[in-house]
């Protein structure tokens, strides 16, 4: 046991510090920690793979720990260690360096100070304060767990040449000048750093998290520059790459663009995680492009203005017909084009009864469907719910 740094956790404190720590959205905290920790850019639709989710793994884990170290005034036994360190050792397993998951814990630490901080009252708390030592004695712990974790996976060979390409992929999407260290890094990796290159997200349909890095570690010794990061492979090839060996194995999922200026990098890439995931959720395999997503990838560069028109369409409709039959007839209108016998047929609905359905939808959204710019507002609206995964509430007036 780590005796925790000497403090009374009288009855005054507890019930506050039981209350603030209860109060926390573990789920947000560990979202924010994993968004100020990411060194590269990520797509802005959801699915599998979009995070680390070993890394995440390593942010609730630290979560769980300090906050039980807070809680009983004493430092956690060798089991929860135990779990820690499995975590850490999984990460390596999956290519993550031991520095980002050390930052992991580091960013944890300072997530929960900083709520404690923002949770003592002006004037009073000062019960609390003692507390705030707790997060940096849990980060000694961690530090030492970490690294002995790291250092027993330390025969895993792909381990290293991961870290390396995603510290370079990371600094050259950030546009940082290069490095003594970063000329280093593409030499270990045999990778041109000069250029011209062009930017690529992978993905093994069902592949695991040691599948990516392996799947890493073979665009790498094709001369590529490539980090497996949780369920997707990231990184830079040459002009001139042939992806055709990759590509004759069924399950991936390849999106690659041309040479790309620096300045363009990040949100090339970004875009290419959402492609990649709208591919995935589609079924398709092999090599997929921004014309294949046209619209959706659009919304998702203007998500704000994509949430107003599921507002503005769908949400009046959910509110109004909680049942959801509405929302699904407009969505089927969709679908079929607005063609009336076609949607009439799929739903199935009576024609006449389809026409009730659509003279409501009209009053309650002041759509006209009979007009093309209101059917492109609904086929928006249909396309950004599908592809958030989730109906948002009518905005309150």
């Amino acid at each position: 046991m780590h005796a925790m740094p000497r403090v009374g956790i009288g009855p005054a404190a507890v019930g506050p510090l039981r209350a603030i720590l209860r109060s926390l959205d573990s789920e947000s905290l560990v979202r924010q920690v994993a968004c100020d920790l990411r060194g590269t850019p990520a797509g802005r639709i959801s699915g599998r793979g979009c995070r680390t989710g070993v890394v995440g793994d390593v942010i609730r884990r630290s979560l769980e720990l300090v906050r039980s170290w807070l809680l009983d005034g004493q430092g956690p036994d060798d089991d929860l260690l135990s779990e820690l360190y499995e975590t850490a050792r999984e990460a390596a397993r999956q290519g993550v360096g031991a520095e980002a998951v050390i930052r992991a814990c580091c960013g944890t630490a300072r997530a929960v100070r900083g709520s404690l901080v923002e949770a003592v009252p002006p004037e009073g708390g000062t019960y609390l304060l003692p507390h705030l030592d707790v997060p940096w004695a849990f980060l000694d712990v961690a530090l030492t767990t970490v690294t002995r974790a790291f250092a027993d996976q330390r025969d895993l060979p792909s381990a290293g040449g991961n870290s390396r390409a995603a510290t370079l992929f990371a600094r050259v999407c950030a546009r940082a000048a290069t490095t003594i260290e970063d000329l280093d890094r593409a030499e270990r990796l045999g990778f041109d750093l000069a250029g011209p290159h062009g930017p690529f997200v992978a993905a093994i349909d069902g592949g695991s998290a040691a599948a990516h890095a392996g799947l890493a570690a073979r665009i790498r010794s094709a001369g590529a520059l490539a980090y497996a990061e949780g369920h997707r492979v990231a990184g830079l090839t040459r002009p001139d790459f042939d992806w055709t060996g990759f590509l004759a194995d069924r399950t991936l999922i390849l999106a690659a663009e041309p040479v790309t200026g620096d300045g363009a990098l990040a949100e090339a890439v970004g875009t290419m995680h959402d492609l990649v995931t709208l591919a995935a959720r589609a079924g398709r395999r092999g090599r997929v492009r921004v014309d294949d997503y046209l619209t959706e990838l659009m919304l998702a560069n203007s998500p704000r203005l994509a949430e107003d028109i599921v507002r503005r369409v769908l949400g009046p409709l959910d509110t109004e017909d909680p049942s959801g039959t509405l929302s699904q007839t407009l969505r089927s209108l969709s679908a079929h084009g607005f063609n009336r016998t076609a949607t009439a047929a799929a739903l199935p609905a009576h024609r006449n009864t389809l026409l009730y359905r659509i003279n409501r939808i009209e009053r309650l959204s002041g759509l006209d469907l009979d007009r093309h710019a209101h059917r492109e507002l609904a086929r928006l609206a249909v396309v950004w719910e599908n592809t958030a995964g989730a109906v948002l509430p009518a905005r309150p007036e």
